[in-house]
């Protein structure tokens, strides 16, 4: 009895942990892939375009003192944004590589291995 123990959980538990922890590491992959990095693009856009905002604000209407305070608000919230979305990447980009997470093209978060003999077709 205990050898049969010893065979399924060597042979049959150990190995579908294995798989299944990986299949976790590449959802997780994919997901940072294609949900949160847009989002911090388009969270920094928004950021970008706010500082925008604020220098148009803040140059355009040199004679109104509240314009001027507006437009320098707008730029100071939009650097913020901008660090804030830039923080977050590099903060993913540290915690993907460290667990060794993969995206969905199978390259490893710290850059991949450099390997694009799968991407070149022979036909």
């Amino acid at each position: 009895m205990e050898k049969i123990t010893e065979f399924i959980a060597t042979y049959i538990l150990i190995p579908q942990a294995n798989a299944a922890s990986e299949q976790l590491l590449a959802l997780i992959g994919r997901v940072n892939e294609h949900v949160i990095n847009p989002l911090i693009v388009l969270l920094f856009t928004a950021g970008l375009v706010l500082f925008i905002v604020g220098l148009f604000n803040f140059f355009s209407n040199r004679d109104d003192s509240e314009a001027l305070d507006k437009g320098k608000r707008h730029m100071l919230w939009g650097i913020i944004g901008m660090a804030i979305m830039i923080s977050v990447f590099g903060i993913m980009k540290f915690l993907t590589g460290s667990l060794g997470i993969t995206d969905a093209t199978g390259n490893s978060a710290k850059g991949g291995s450099g390997d694009v003999s799968g991407l070149i077709s022979n036909n």
